[in-house]
């Protein structure tokens, strides 16, 4: 297998993981007295141990250095700050206020900005095919949300927003992650970077003061969202990340809408109607406007 390929494998393990975490959160969130601020901060927490635990007795001297490079420390704090708190946060925050199919809907519009930002970064005029996705990300979005009447809202206010920020959280997420993962390993950076993401969030928030009750459904719901929805699948993407690019990987990502859409309706039996469809057929359709380029912007 090429490094190529593994990277892709990676980022589709990665998406997939993703969206069965999304259904799993929105159960958990809509079913238990489960605030987004309190599953962010022990997921992190939990996840970013287990992590460093699991590698620590073959990356201790890679930690060591990490932890004791200037440059590296200081972008670990910048991932955990604006790449995992942004990115987990918000797409609890959207799942809460929406459900787990809008809010990765939402989140796939981490393409067009991913677009963008790379347009800006090497100084490119945006291309026709980019600037046609933009209208169509934002006519989608406009659809979703209001259902194509503007007196009504179909998605909370609240929702559409934690669902555009978490967006923007899928662009500062590879782009802070890739350096880290590929000079130090995926798994050490996400570990650590998690730990630390995990405490601040919980000081800042007084995490332990939002403990929930709950039965051992709830609980195994918990260490679902913990093993497989953020260690495994955080470190598989930014694995993949590091092997194939942020773009290839962010495109890759929307497999993640679409797993979180079928399931939710299928497990959980959410109502998508008919011109919320249109609207994240309109998203998504971005994706493969972009990928279709003769040029993407980077690989």
């Amino acid at each position: 297998m090429t490094k190529t390929q593994h990277g892709i494998m990676a980022c589709v393990i990665g998406a997939t993981t993703w969206g069965f975490n999304g259904v799993v959160s929105q159960f958990l969130l809509s079913h238990y007295p489960v605030e987004p601020a309190w599953l962010a901060s022990i997921r992190m927490c939990l996840a970013g141990l287990f992590l460093t635990l699991m590698v620590l007795p073959t990356k201790r001297a890679e930690m060591r250095q990490m932890l004791h490079d200037s440059a590296s420390l200081r972008q670990l704090v910048l991932f955990a700050l604006f790449g995992l708190i942004l990115s987990q946060f918000s797409y609890l925050s959207a799942i809460k206020y929406s459900n787990a199919g809008t809010a990765t809907v939402l989140q796939t519009l981490s393409v067009v900005f991913m677009s963008l930002y790379l347009a800006i970064r090497f100084h490119k005029r945006p291309t026709g095919r980019e600037i046609l996705s933009v209208f169509l990300a934002f006519s989608g979005v406009y659809l979703a949300a209001t259902n194509g009447n503007l007196s009504t809202m179909v998605i909370s206010p609240l929702g559409l927003t934690w669902g555009l920020m978490g967006a923007i959280a899928c662009v500062t997420y590879p782009v802070l992650s890739q350096g880290l993962a590929a000079h130090w390993g995926a798994a050490v950076a996400n570990g650590l970077g998690m730990i630390i993401g995990g405490v601040f969030l919980s000081l800042s928030l007084q995490a332990w003061t939002l403990w929930p009750v709950l039965d051992l459904t709830g609980w195994l719901a918990v260490a679902f969202i913990i093993i497989i929805g953020t260690a495994l699948s955080f470190t598989t993407f930014v694995t993949g990340i590091s092997e194939i690019g942020p773009m290839k990987a962010t495109l890759l990502g929307t497999l993640e809408p679409v797993v979180a859409s079928v399931t939710s309706a299928i497990a959980l039996g959410t109502i998508f109607h008919t011109v919320e469809l249109i609207g994240y057929a309109c998203i998504i359709a971005t994706v493969f406007i972009i990928i279709l380029q003769k040029k993407p912007a980077i690989s």
